[in-house]
């Protein structure tokens, strides 16, 4: 046994280490690429956004250069004197080209005919005024774009030549897009630029010709962000843009492009280091493991001993009190659990016995409700969701001749108390009901609230109180109330929203007296009138976040169907409200009236 435990520590100490060497490797290698994926994304977005700020300053400085030129005396003698030879329009295009620096220089005509190319002196009236940019510059004063001449790529910009209202020609100016401006963009992003055309390179900032070839043939595959590639055995993050104001034929990107697995290095060389700090870990965790084990094995299994006996039913067995602290600790523990599982055999006798009692008040407690809702003129349903313990909700249905007797109420405080001062009040009302079921309200509440107090306070020695109304319901439409308790709900059948209609009284059980005399409050109903009572368990039901259900949800929730019957009343509320609760605390009762007979005149 000694054996077997000095083994399942150390075979445990070492795999909870490979463990957390491996989560450790794992999730360190995973965070680094992630952070490393992040970082060169941004930075490829970075280089994006610079390329093309970088696009749109050059070709702000040269708009300005175009208005310099244009506005240039020898330019506007030469377009604007007819016997002017081409001879000296070249000269004059050549000089002020080398002045200004610009790599591409033409000159047309009003009708976008070719007057001059520096580049080409010999060529002229090629027919360029179909072309977007020299169509657009004649159209609007002023044009910019990129071009492509061959493996060259040129930004451009046109303006328009005039002499008052008649336009002379167009001037183009055009500057390449070669290694300079690819440069700055490394210069300041870090990332490495290719720029291509027609499957060709055109330019890159790369040191590493042959990978700036091996860019050129995907460029085309490339789709919208970033995408991994593979390229010489290496993983690289590549995205790929439009160059700006491009609209030719020919296929011309500008790829950004960096390096994950040189972003790795360091990540490799760290797991390179926790590898090896790994094993010698683990070669001193084992050692230290193998002790421990030795020195614990001997009252581990003096402890297992004693738990069988434990097990067997021998609650008198002790737990031998030497070893290690630590394990002394656990004897003393364990000693002391023993005493507990003898007390706890005792408690849980008790218990038993608890829960058969509450269990028996429980089915009292819904045994009395009324099983016949039949009364004259009144269609009535009622539903009780007792909450997981007996609770002090109360109702009951009592029809006369001419109506019947309603009581709704809640006793304060749950548990066994409050379940056996609920029976009090049912079976007081039915007496009081049985001897005077012509009287008022008022005249039965007074004697109910003395007995109850004596009951109460004097029998049980409690300080609960109970909320009541007590309504007698006439089969005319007539509604005599008296007590305090929730609101009445009123939904007329006529439309509208419902009544909330006060129960303006007093508790019962907290005074010896409490009358007479003792107002009733007096409300009508018309056929086909919905009237609500309920306890404080619907109102005060609580969603997640501690919000409580509330008397506007409730009158929402009932004059949805108002026209539906009774039943099919409580069943919706009773649902609208469970819905709602996230957790039961109290009793859920509600009772739905509708006025069926004729609504008769005041006595």
């Amino acid at each position: 046994m000694a054996v077997k435990l000095r083994t399942t520590i150390l075979l445990g100490v070492l795999a909870l280490l490979v463990a957390l060497v491996a989560a450790t490797v794992v999730l360190l290698s995973l965070v680094l690429e992630r952070d490393a994926r992040r970082q060169i994304v941004a930075d490829l977005e970075r280089a994006e956004a610079v390329f093309a700020d970088l696009h749109a300053l050059r070709q702000s400085l040269y708009r300005s250069e175009t208005l310099t030129v244009a506005q240039e005396p020898r330019l506007k003698a030469v377009l604007g004197t007819s016997d002017i030879d081409r001879a000296t329009i070249v000269d004059v295009a050549g000089e002020m080209q080398k002045t200004g620096g610009a790599d591409l220089f033409l000159l047309t005509d009003g009708a976008g005919r070719l007057i001059v190319d520096t580049a080409e002196p010999t060529v002229e009236n090629a027919d360029l005024g179909g072309q977007p940019l020299v169509r657009a510059a004649l159209a609007d004063g002023e044009a910019s774009g990129v071009w492509t001449q061959e493996e060259r790529v040129f930004q451009v910009h046109a303006r328009r030549l005039a002499f008052g209202d008649e336009i002379v020609g167009v001037l183009i100016l055009g500057h390449i897009l070669d290694e300079r401006v690819i440069r700055a963009v490394q210069r300041q992003t870090g990332s490495d630029v290719v720029m291509v055309l027609d499957g060709v390179v055109v330019d890159h900032s790369l040191i590493d010709t042959e990978l700036a070839a091996a860019v050129a043939p995907i460029t085309g595959s490339l789709g919208d962000g970033v995408q991994e590639q593979t390229l010489r055995g290496d993983r690289y993050l590549l995205r790929r843009t439009r160059v700006p104001g491009y609209a030719g034929d020919r296929a011309l990107a500008v790829v950004f492009i960096d390096s994950l697995d040189a972003a790795l290095a360091t990540s490799r060389a760290l797991t390179r280091w926790i590898y090896l700090m790994a094993a010698l870990a683990l070669l001193l965790a084992a050692g230290l493991a193998w002790a421990i084990a030795r020195r614990l094995s001997r009252p581990v299994v003096e402890l297992v001993e004693f738990t069988r006996r434990i097990a067997a039913g021998e609650l008198t067995t002790r737990a031998p009190l030497h070893g290690p602290v630590e394990v002394q600790a656990l004897a003393v523990a364990m000693n002391h659990m023993a005493d507990d599982l003898v007390t706890a055999r005792h408690n849980l006798a008790a218990k038993e016995r608890l829960e058969k009692e509450l269990e028996i008040a429980t089915r009292i407690q819904t045994s009395i409700l009324p099983h016949d809702m039949a009364a004259p003129g009144v269609e009535i349903d009622a539903r009780m969701r007792p909450a997981s313990e007996v609770g002090g909700d109360y109702y009951d249905i009592l029809p006369v001749a001419d109506g019947c007797w309603l009581g709704i109420g809640d006793v304060a405080g749950h548990g066994l108390t409050a379940g056996l001062v609920m029976l009090m009040v049912q079976c007081l009302i039915a007496v009081l009901v049985q001897e005077r079921p012509a009287a008022r309200p008022s005249e039965l509440l007074p004697a109910l609230n003395s007995m109850l107090y004596k009951n109460i306070r004097d029998r049980l020695t409690q300080d609960e109180h109970v909320t009541l109304t007590l309504l007698r319901v006439v089969a005319d439409g007539r509604v005599f109330f008296a007590g305090a308790h929730e609101d009445i709900v009123v939904c007329r059948a006529a439309g509208g929203p419902c009544q909330r209609i006060e129960t303006p009284g007093t508790w019962l059980g907290v005074v010896p007296e409490i009358g007479p005399p003792m107002p009733d409050s007096e409300l009508r109903l018309a056929p086909g009138d919905v009237m609500l009572l309920y306890t404080d368990g619907v109102t005060e039901a609580m969603n997640a976040r501690r919000e409580q259900f509330g008397m506007d949800r409730l009158c929402t929730a009932l004059e949805q169907v108002r026209d539906r019957p009774v039943g099919e009343i409580c069943d919706h509320l009773i649902a609208v409200v469970a819905a709602w609760t996230a957790e039961q605390h109290d009793d859920v009762t509600l009772l739905v009236l509708r006025q069926t007979g004729p609504m008769g005149q005041v006595g």
